[in-house]
């Protein structure tokens, strides 16, 4: 932004040069190129297999809810039991914890809810309880379980990225990613969706629509089909 004002200003006289035109560059060409990395569905599999031990167990369903819905990092460790409604298989984010702050509503799959439920059932009686007890972050135990993966070059927001890519990859419209996503501007959405095709396959385009099947009826978004 600063950049293209600059330009602008000396293109129409107002300034006599633009300091990103003199000497090496303000930013670097890798810092302003979008770093792009998508799990495919055997790096999936390694990730979550990694978390099989007593040390990670917490954080299977953490990421499964990542995978599955999209939500970042702070939404999911916001979410608290009154929160989940497994009748009509949604997940409530409520406005106070999003980047937008914006309420919004995503569906439960069929393998996050197997998590929630077992997670429901060994947690206290306690509506405001925290789904995943978790009150700062991940961040050891995920680096322990991606470098027992051999992804050592996976972040935790890229889990946002998969659901996005696999939500276009379905067929999903970019409006209801966007939607899911809590995108506030469609070029958002656009520019993750530019990433799917290079991913998309016969392989994926079997699996995903089953993986996104809620287990209960979702009237309020258009992709639910049971």
């Amino acid at each position: 932004m600063l950049r293209r004002m600059l330009n602008v200003a000396q293109r129409e006289g107002w300034i006599l040069r633009s300091p990103f035109a003199a000497g090496d560059s303000l930013i670097s060409l890798a810092d302003e190129n979008k770093r792009e990395r998508i799990l495919t569905r055997e790096e999936e599999v390694k990730l979550l297999s990694a978390c099989e031990t007593p040390q990670r167990s917490h954080l299977k369903a953490i990421l499964i809810c990542a995978l599955d819905t999209g939500m970042r990092q702070g939404e999911i460790f916001s979410l608290r039991w009154r929160d989940v409604d497994f009748e009509n298989g949604l997940l409530k984010i409520r406005a106070f914890h999003t980047k937008t702050m914006k309420e919004r509503q995503v569906a439960i799959t069929t393998r996050l809810a197997l998590e929630l439920e077992r997670l429901k059932a060994s947690a206290p009686d306690n509506l405001d309880g925290l789904v995943f007890g978790i009150i700062d972050n991940v961040k050891r135990s995920f680096t322990a379980a991606r470098n027992k993966a051999r992804l050592k070059d996976v972040r935790f927001h890229d889990l946002r990225h998969t659901a996005a890519t696999r939500l276009v990859g379905a067929h999903i419209p970019l409006s209801e990613v966007g939607r899911v996503l809590s995108h506030t501007q469609a070029n958002t959405t656009t520019a993750t969706s530019t990433r799917t095709w290079r991913w998309r396959n016969v392989r994926q385009r079997r699996w995903m629509p089953s993986m996104l099947k809620p287990r209960k009826r979702c009237p309020r978004q258009s992709w639910c089909t049971e």
